[in-house]
């Protein structure tokens, strides 16, 4: 019986592998279409202006800010290896994003089951909010999947219950596995030592409630302990006023708007993150003056209820079905003890919930996953369908955005083609160098910048008798005064002056002829 049983068990577990492998080839396909589509936008101009400098350059500009080193460091190699193309520059979070995919299905088969973690694996390919991380060239890939890998490593120490008093080898290595895993998170972005912080929750209620003999908590404490004295060290070489005042930017969301981001994750996870609330009442607003029926209404109000009632439907139903000790424990603790953080602090400093976030999405999808299957053949069917379908027209929506903040590819091409000798060119703000410059090329012409709240007005004066090319982000206060006015403030002709992108959120560039 227990040869059979084992026969039964190595058959399944190979049929999962395949399904897995195929839904790495999915993810891969559907991440792999349009990925250079879109313009490389400000966060991942800077990614590609710090991984191209030198190695002393790349240091000294992340010890500047709150961000860890080890994205720039794996996106400098990768460069070294398959150029600096908008193509190459994404492709690494390509593969973190595909290779979560069975670092999901190992932590969902060990927390909850095999089925489970495949239904959570499918979702994961098919996410919107994967698909847009997954083609964008910043670290949030990078931190899912080590976030995914941690926990991973730690389930395996938790579990590895001592017959003899004393740990495996194996879950030994599995102990410094997580440290390994917590130290690289940690240095890709301290935000996410919140998972760490809930990873530690859950370690908590295991080592109080099974009584863990004294070595296996003091070998848990060494652990964290390591992870800490790296962690620490590392922050005494940070700049802490330029790290503060790189995000001095954030403008409190209130508590208000901050709970509401947070109960949006689920739907920004399967429906996209270009819907925003207001857009209910927009699509109504247009369908009563006349303007009919539009496929955003019907998304509004029908797919996202119905999304809803999956969700509510999936949380009902997963305590009746058996799952191993503290499996959904550690998961509920992974999405909400980072959720709740990220909601606090965004009360007083806005945080982008589905970026700085994105590490609790395979944790929740193994928690839908896990409901899901506790409902009945025909509820369950339905509850995908929905799903399925909410998740196809979110990646519709996901591809349709015409660019990822300001688009500066028409702006270079119009430079590159009308530029003369002698010419100058200002750009405000100054931090929108570095996509420009990306499109520019290193022969193109130069470009000094001036900060969000310095006088553009007085730095074009102070140049010589030249013609004078500004630059205008939709940040700049310039942005948005008439024509006219633009010529009475800067005193001089105005020889062009377009928008090279949307008006709305774009770029607006003017050349002047300073007398």
């Amino acid at each position: 019986m227990g040869k059979k049983r084992a026969h039964v068990a190595d058959r399944h577990a190979g049929r999962d592998r395949w399904i897995v492998l195929g839904l790495v080839v999915l993810a891969t396909v559907i991440r792999a279409r349009g990925l250079t589509a879109s313009n490389l936008w400000l966060d991942e101009a800077n990614s590609w202006q710090v991984a191209t400098d030198s190695w002393a350059g790349l240091f000294t500009n992340v010890l500047r800010s709150p961000l860890g080193p080890l994205y720039f460091v794996l996106l400098k190699s990768w460069i070294g290896v398959f150029g600096e193309s908008v193509l190459a520059l994404r492709s690494l979070s390509l593969v973190a994003s595909v290779a979560l995919i069975p670092v999901a299905y190992a932590l969902g088969a060990r927390l909850l089951s095999r089925p489970a973690a495949l239904l959570a694996c499918c979702l994961l390919a098919l996410s919107p909010l994967e698909l847009y991380f997954a083609q964008e060239a910043r670290m949030y890939m990078l931190v899912s999947l080590l976030g995914a890998a941690c926990v991973l490593a730690y389930v395996h120490w938790r579990d590895d219950e001592p017959a003899t008093g004393s740990r495996s080898p194996r879950a030994r290595s599995m102990l410094a596995c997580y440290a390994a895993a917590g130290i690289a998170l940690l240095f890709t972005h301290l935000i996410a030592g919140l998972l760490l912080v809930a990873i530690n929750v859950d370690a908590t209620v295991v080592l109080l409630r099974s009584r863990r003999s004294a070595r296996d908590r003091a070998a848990w404490i060494a652990a964290n302990g390591i992870i800490a004295i790296v962690v620490l060290i590392y922050l005494g070489s940070i700049s802490a006023g330029s790290a503060v005042s790189s995000q001095a930017w954030r403008t409190p969301m209130g508590a208000e708007v901050a709970l509401r981001a947070a109960l949006l994750l689920p739907f920004n996870a399967v429906h996209a993150q270009h819907f925003y609330p207001t857009d209910f009442w927009t699509a109504l607003f247009s369908m009563a003056h006349g303007s009919g029926f539009n496929r955003r209404f019907f998304e509004l109000l029908m797919v996202q209820p119905a999304v809803l009632l999956v969700f509510v439907v999936a949380l009902v139903a997963s305590p009746r079905r058996a799952a191993p000790p503290g499996g959904r424990r550690l998961l509920v603790i992974a999405v909400l003890v980072p959720a709740l953080a990220v909601m606090i602090v965004s009360v007083a400093r806005g945080l982008e919930f589905p970026r700085y976030l994105l590490f609790v999405i395979p944790f929740l999808f193994l928690l839908l996953a896990d409901g899901l299957l506790a409902l009945g053949a025909r509820a369950r069917a339905a509850s995908v369908a929905v799903l399925l379908i909410a998740m196809l027209l979110g990646q519709s929506t996901e591809r349709g955005v015409v660019s990822r903040d300001s688009d500066y590819r028409s702006t270079a091409a119009l430079l590159q083609h009308d530029w003369r000798a002698g010419d100058r060119a200002l750009i405000q703000p100054r931090e929108m160098n570095a996509p420009l410059r990306y499109y520019l090329g290193a022969a193109g012409p130069p470009v000094s910048g001036v900060a969000a709240d310095g006088s553009l007005i007085d730095e074009a004066r102070a140049l010589a008798a030249h013609r004078t090319w500004v630059i205008i982000d939709y940040r700049s206060p310039l942005y948005a005064i008439s024509p006219a006015e633009m010529a009475e403030r800067f005193d001089a002709p105005i020889a062009l002056d377009e928008y090279t992108t949307d008006a709305t959120a774009g770029v607006r560039v003017v050349l002047l002829n300073v007398r």
